[in-house]
This record gives structure tokens, sequence and C-alpha cells, in this order.
């Protein structure tokens, strides 16, 4: 690989912070362009250092936008984003990333999952990028949430329930949660609908 990759790090521990900048370092291809532990300041600054790849700590994104991973960085769609995970997180959260780097890797499996995730971006192209659901979906979602049977969605939506069964297949595409318990907790999330309404 001779191409050099930007990468900002964000992490609510300074010495996480330092230390893995440091083992950084010791990989040529790669450059830390920015560090922080304050979220606002990533946010902030992050489009002056237009990286290639953001590794992020989960718990700085705000605890209702972290299922909505690429709507936080919609206006950096070719950033790659890496957790950075000192705690357990759930696979659901964790699958809208294109990397896990755990807080005890080798600087070896650091470097492997760096170039794994350039490799994928070279790859895939937008391929990985979630695309966020659309206002039909969103309706959707709600009826779901609920508790609304899909002839019930079709009817108070006025679409057939072939589109119905269609915008649901979308949902789970872009989201990745098949249950309806876990798509009530994402619409819940993201402020879709509110508890009291839930049936």
């Amino acid at each position: 690989m001779s191409n050099h990759y930007k990468i900002v790090l964000a992490d609510p521990s300074p010495i996480t912070l330092i230390g893995l900048a440091y083992m950084i370092k010791e990989l040529p291809e790669f450059e830390v362009v920015l560090k922080s532990t304050d979220m606002h300041t990533v946010m902030t600054r992050i489009h002056l250092t237009n990286p290639d790849i953001l590794i992020v700590n989960p718990l700085m994104i705000d605890y209702s936008k972290r299922m909505m991973l690429r709507d936080v960085f919609r206006d950096l769609p070719k950033m790659k984003v890496i957790a950075l995970t000192s705690v357990y997180f759930e696979n659901q959260l964790l699958k809208q990333y294109d990397g896990i780097i755990e807080i005890n890797d080798s600087l070896q499996r650091i470097k492997s999952t760096l170039r794994q995730v350039i490799r994928s971006s070279r790859k895939s192209g937008e391929e990985n990028d979630s695309p966020m659901l659309s206002d039909r979906e969103k309706e959707v979602l709600v009826c779901l949430s609920q508790g609304k049977k899909n002839n019930e969605i079709a009817d108070q939506l006025n679409i057939s329930v072939h589109t119905v069964i269609t915008h649901r297949k979308n949902i789970i595409k872009k989201t990745g949660i098949k249950s309806v318990a876990a798509l009530t907790v994402y619409a819940i999330l993201n402020n879709l609908i509110d508890e009291k309404d839930i049936l």
C-alpha cells in the first residue's frame, strides 16, 4: 500500500487517545490528523481534515443517535468508521461500523483492521453505506411499532399489502434489524414514535 490515509481519533480517555495515536505512528501509510476526547470538537473540525477513517468509541455518540451511525456522518459518505471498543456493545450496534478495534488489540491487529477497512472501501465503494429510511418507510416503521399488521398498514397508508411488504424488506435491509421489538426500539431512539404511543 503506497497511499497515505488520514485518521481522526475520538475517545473519552486521553490515555487511550495518546496510546492509539502512538501506535498508529508506527504505520507509515496512516497519519492521525485529529484526536479529541470531545465529540463536539470532532464534529466541528472533521470536515477540515476530510479523513479517510474515523476511529471512534461508540460511547461518544449521543445515545439517541447510536443506531443511526450513517446519518450522523452523512456529510462524509466516503469516510470509513471504525468502532474503538473498551466495553461490550450489542452486535446490532457494531454492525453499522466498517471495522472494530478493541482496546487490547496489538499493533499487528490494528494494522490488519485498518488495511482491511481500506481494502473493503476500494472494493465495495458505496455498498457499505446504509441509506436512511424514506418518509414512507418511516411511516411503515411507525405502524409496525404500534403493532399493526400488514393489511392494517396498507389500509391506513392507502397502499397495497405488497408495497407494505416491500417497505418492510427495505427497512430490514437498511437498519439490519429483523424483529418488530428491536425495530420499535429503533423507532423510539430515532424519535419516530413516543414510548407512550406503543400499544
